[in-house]
């Protein structure tokens, strides 16, 4: 079977579709509201304590969920408590460094060189378009931006990372001058070179408490990333994993692999 693009495309396309029905749909549709509520949070209040409660986790765990330590969520609820938006002040500026630990001083400080956190976060965006980041690694960096509202950034992991290499979309999407699969930058390029190529114009429709957002995922790859993570995580559809399942796979015959 030769591979074709177009008949990928489409059939994940349609994928999508199945999954926002199918038996994890509920779990996607929270997912992307929970994102939606934090793009309109930082929108609404430039200086977001869920956003700098995200930021102060990512910084302390360097991205990586598992490595929360196990007192983080009380200490820092604790501090939101006693501080809320007044966590600019001296007192509280001391409070953040020694919860995040000593160590870690030079990482968070930058954060209060910033008016607000939609100011850094704005900057940190900016960054992001040259391959630098500033208080976060490049992974939380990444999780961070997408989790509130720039949605074209995208926080791979190996779930993403096998599926766009095996699938198809690298083969078909990446350029010649650049073609290491072993480099994150690459696949985020060619996600959304797929998505802009093939996507553009596939609208899906999430609807929360205020009203009904419609996401094109043709300019949001960071979205469609949550649909191939949930396409292979263990906990939602666990199809293209390490040993992939291709035998109940939607895309088995239009997937390079299978």
């Amino acid at each position: 079977m030769k591979f074709d693009i177009n008949k990928f495309a489409d059939r994940f396309k349609s994928t999508i579709s199945w999954m926002l029905e199918n038996e994890q749909g509920e779990k996607i549709k929270e997912d992307l509201r929970i994102l939606i509520k934090n793009k309109v949070e930082l929108n609404k209040n430039p200086d977001s304590i869920k956003a700098l409660r995200r930021i102060v986790e990512l910084t302390v765990t360097k991205g990586e969920h598992l490595n929360k330590p196990l007192n983080f969520d009380s200490k820092m609820e604790s501090f939101i408590q006693k501080y809320g938006r007044n966590f600019r002040n001296s007192k509280a500026k001391d409070e953040l460094i020694k919860l995040v630990g000593e160590d870690l001083k030079t990482k968070i400080e930058p954060i209060f060189k910033y008016s607000t956190i939609k100011d850094f976060s704005n900057h940190l965006y900016n960054l992001a378009k040259g391959g630098k980041t500033e208080v976060l690694g490049k992974k939380g960096r990444d999780n961070y931006l997408r989790d509130f509202g720039y949605w074209d950034k995208i926080p791979l992991d190996i779930h993403e990372k096998r599926f766009i290499i095996r699938t198809g979309i690298y083969h078909s999407c990446s350029s010649k001058d650049r073609s290491d699969p072993l480099e994150e930058s690459h696949l985020q390029d060619i996600l959304t070179h797929f998505c802009k190529k093939y996507l553009k114009g596939f609208i899906i429709e999430i609807e929360t408490d205020e009203n009904v957002e419609r996401i094109d995922l043709g300019e949001c790859p960071g979205i469609v990333d949550i649909f191939i993570w949930s396409y292979c995580a263990e906990g939602r559809y666990q199809i293209c994993i390490k040993k992939p399942r291709c035998e109940v796979c939607n895309f088995k015959e239009v997937c390079l692999y299978a």
